[in-house]
């Protein structure tokens, strides 16, 4: 197996997420974000199949091995940075995704699943408050993913 080659700024691997519909840019597009890695990353699972109707076990049992590699990494982050609200934020993420088992009931456990990116979505935006940072929209990094959310289907 061939080691992937990654961007040097995000961290994702420069391969097309099928998942999450990512194509790569010519420039990452998290180039000027404080937290590159967990925007990437949390954009991935917010845009991806596994949130749509017609999602497969399959889908949502990648997406929760994705959700867990991002619990951990926000898990880094919050040591190292040690903001208390993004530290409260990131245990009610841990309290859902454990609610959440994608291997014995995968469309069960979609709700947990989201509610718990929820939780990391907000521990990133205490994350880059505590920089006074721009919060993190995943609107603003649409355009770089073919995937229509869940919501908007229906317009």
């Amino acid at each position: 197996m061939e080691p992937q080659f990654r961007c040097p700024v995000c961290n994702t691997p420069l391969v097309e997420d099928v998942d999450a519909g990512f194509k790569i840019p010519p420039q990452c597009p998290y180039l000027y974000t404080a937290y590159p890695e967990l925007c990437a990353l949390h954009d991935k699972l917010y845009f991806g199949k596994w949130r749509k109707m017609e999602a497969d076990p399959n889908d949502i049992k990648r997406a929760y091995a994705k959700l867990n590699q991002l619990l951990f990494k926000m898990k880094e982050a919050i040591e190292i940075e040690n903001v208390k609200p993004a530290r409260e934020n990131l245990q009610k993420a841990g309290e859902a995704f454990a609610e959440a088992n994608a291997g014995e009931d995968p469309y069960s456990s979609v709700n947990h699943m989201d509610r718990a990116l929820s939780y990391i979505h907000h521990a990133i935006n205490d994350l880059l408050r505590s920089r006074k940072a721009k919060i993190h929209s995943p609107a603003d990094y649409e355009r770089h993913y073919d995937v229509i959310l869940p919501f908007k289907e229906d317009l």
